[in-house]
């Protein structure tokens, strides 16, 4: 890669920021398809400062992970409609103003395609956050009925207005009660942290409905414990990688115009976390 006076900046940012892979993935993309950029990760504790930062310094565009992608909702001047019906941004291009966009919702859409799953009749979606404000989004037409749970129950409350937006019959449950739920749940998902680096796992693998399908964000392991054990019960079941490599081509296509390499995206992605996707 050859850093110039014409190298375009794109960038994470997030609080923290030192596991992502994102910068080795963007980049090797970039080399791959010829363009003059480069992808770093920026730990902020004031988002819009970094943002103002960004815009000052003529970069292309960043992407947005936790704590700020709701705060990005709030900070562009301009939202795509995806952005708008989410409630949060995740990708932000930079012309003359900053254009606030939510690709998370492509990742969803794909993941659901791999799983092959067309229609259920319950769902129990784990987490409260932007990214499961996307699942939402991705459910819409999917699913009869959505339980939902977080361990800050105050936040579940909250989305309940997109719930309605979309038609779906939304249910609120406590924490607790997430293992009761998954019994009878024809899908679920995950969209916590819950099982990163192989650090617990957000409910009992042994609660899940004979044959359901499961969906778990978390992408690093590839394959989480969940998402081995439900393929240990006959479930079909996804991780987080096929979901993040997606959302990263589509931040491309939205700074660059191009249509990256998403197998090279995800042989990088492999490589750096040591495996194959579940």
């Amino acid at each position: 890669m050859r850093i110039d006076t014409s190298t375009r900046l794109t960038c994470l940012l997030g609080h923290p920021v030192h596991h992502s892979i994102s910068p080795a993935i963007h980049n090797a993309s970039y080399e791959r398809m010829g363009i003059n950029a480069i992808y770093l990760a920026f730990d902020v504790l004031d988002f819009p400062k970094a943002l103002d930062g960004l815009k000052a310094l003529g970069a292309a565009g960043c992407n947005v992970t936790i704590p700020y992608k709701e705060v990005a909702h709030d900070s562009v001047d301009w939202l795509s409609d995806e952005a708008k019906l989410v409630g949060a941004v995740n990708t932000i291009r930079f012309e003359e103003k900053a254009l606030g966009y939510n690709t998370d919702v492509s990742g969803v859409l794909h993941s659901l395609e791999i799983l092959g799953l067309r229609s259920v009749e319950n769902a129990l979606l784990l987490g409260a956050g932007g990214a499961a404000r996307s699942v939402l989004v991705g459910l819409s037409g999917r699913v009869d009925r959505v339980y939902m749970t977080s361990r800050r129950i105050e936040r579940v409350r909250k989305i309940l207005l997109l719930c309605n937006k979309l038609g779906l019959d939304a249910v609120t449950v406590e924490w607790e009660e997430r293992s009761r739920i998954a019994e009878k749940a024809d899908l679920l998902i995950n969209a916590t942290p819950l099982g990163t680096l192989g650090e617990g796992v957000p409910l009992d693998p042994g609660s899940l409905k004979p044959g359901c399908y499961v969906f778990d964000l978390v992408y690093n392991p590839p394959e989480t414990v969940l998402v081995r054990e439900a393929k240990r019960r006959g479930c079909k079941a996804v991780g987080g990688l096929p979901m993040l490599v997606r959302q990263a081509a589509e931040a491309e296509r939205i700074w660059f115009g191009i249509k990256p390499d998403e197998d090279l995206m995800m042989e990088v992605a492999e490589s750096l976390l040591g495996g194959g996707n579940g």
